[in-house]
């Protein structure tokens, strides 16, 4: 009976016994709620397909409606939206169910998983390591295996770099796919909703389901000739220590033992360039929270997410426009690249998970995964291979925009591979 699973899944969030603090808030009636209309639905023969009753945790970014949506935020602790996100809806219309509202850092703004309102979030695989940001619950509750599905939102990162250092799933689908209707609103043009899940196919079938419908379904189906691997070349891996290229590398030569066509890339986008740019992108956000945030009393404000704020408030609308011409030409070169190669592969993260208390290097750890929010291409992390201290490693894969299938695809040869 679904009922039965749902309970257990809630009561293993709430015991939480490797720590991981992965959840703001727990819907355990909302959750129960639908898991008895699902296990109506399936003793009268009209299940909704293969999402119907499944567990599913959303990242407190995402509205849900009639339960509590913070943001990670002091100042909306106490927010309750009336309507659904747009992909919260269309999981929910497949018949996942809801279990609650997972841990972030303060607005979706940072890589480590530190949150002085809701407790900080730890990795499943080391407490007092972190779980990376921004969607750090949603890696973590799958990554602990409270759920094997979860919803994150990446505009720089967020939902690979979580996944890579929790060594979990966590997609990036091509821009616009997924609408972000009803998540709070970082930057227009670099934006995504996407999944987070213990396997490929997870990550697939929620990606189907939020996805609009002009995209058809997600097949899985490699082609049938060798796949053309491109291998970027300078410091996608040269900035990366021995501990974090060696396994890449093991991996390349696996693929390339199974007999793909496997060649460097070089991609000609200076990418701290490039993050500069996306950062004056982000100034979207002081036009729809920026009132709230400036208003709001100082003691329910943390001091990065004030950072933030000033940053985005000393860009001006030329340099806006600057910054969406320098997107254009990223995407042009990265496509024209992308055109000879089925997907390109680098490490997901410059470095492994460390410490909570690390001083943030931003760079070390989204370095390979800011430049393909602002291109707008798919962009999937799966585990691959642990660094020296033990912490999980993800190999990220890229393909052209529109090709999400393909990349999954590969994705999840990776994993047989593994």
């Amino acid at each position: 009976m679904i009922r039965a699973r749902i309970e257990a899944v809630l009561d293993a969030i709430e015991a939480d016994e490797l720590g991981t603090n992965a959840f703001i808030t727990v819907d355990r009636s909302g959750a129960l709620a639908g898991a008895d209309a699902a296990d109506d639905r399936r003793v009268r023969g009209r299940s909704l397909g293969p999402l119907d009753g499944q567990p599913v945790a959303v990242k407190d970014s995402l509205d849900t409606a009639g339960l509590r949506t913070t943001y990670g935020s002091g100042m909306y602790d106490s927010r309750v939206p009336g309507v659904d996100a747009v992909a919260v809806q269309r999981l929910q219309a497949a018949g996942a169910i809801v279990v609650g509202k997972t841990n972030l850092t303060e607005f979706a703004c940072g890589t480590v998983g530190v949150n002085q309102w809701f407790g900080d979030v730890h990795n499943p695989h080391r407490h007092g390591f972190y779980p990376g940001g921004s969607s750090s619950g949603s890696a973590a509750a799958v990554a602990a295996g409270m759920v094997s599905l979860a919803l994150g939102t990446d505009t720089a990162g967020s939902i690979r770099h979580p996944a890579a250092v929790c060594g979990v799933v966590g997609l990036k689908p091509t821009l616009g796919r997924v609408p972000v209707d009803g998540n709070a609103l970082i930057a227009r043009n670099l934006d995504h909703v996407g999944p987070i899940a213990s396997s490929t196919d997870g990550a697939a079938l929620v990606l189907e389901a939020i996805q609009d419908d002009r995209w058809g379904a997600v097949d899985l189906d490699l082609p049938d000739r060798p796949l053309r691997v491109g291998v970027l070349a300078g410091e996608f891996v040269d900035a990366c220590p021995s501990d974090v290229q060696a396994p890449f590398m093991a991996g390349v030569d696996l693929l390339r033992s199974e007999g793909h066509e496997v060649g460097e890339v070089y991609l000609d986008i200076d990418l701290e360039e490039a993050e500069d740019h996306g950062a004056v992108l982000c100034m979207d956000m002081l036009e729809v929270h920026g009132h709230d945030i400036r208003s709001a009393p100082l003691d329910t404000i943390g001091p990065e997410l004030l950072d933030w704020v000033n940053l985005f408030d000393s860009f001006d609308g030329d340099q806006y426009e600057d910054a969406l011409k320098y997107q254009r030409s990223a995407v042009a070169i990265a496509e024209d690249v992308l055109a000879r190669w089925d997907v390109v592969v680098c490490p997901a993260t410059r470095m492994p998970s460390g410490p909570l208390d690390t001083e943030e290097d931003r760079w070390l750890r989204v370095g390979n995964l800011a430049i393909w929010a602002l291109t707008g291409q798919p962009s999937l992390t799966v585990p691959w291979g642990a660094a020296a201290n033990g912490m999980p490693l993800g190999l990220l894969i890229n393909g052209r925009r529109g090709t999400d299938s393909v990349v999954l695809a590969v994705g999840q040869l990776v994993e047989r591979l593994r």
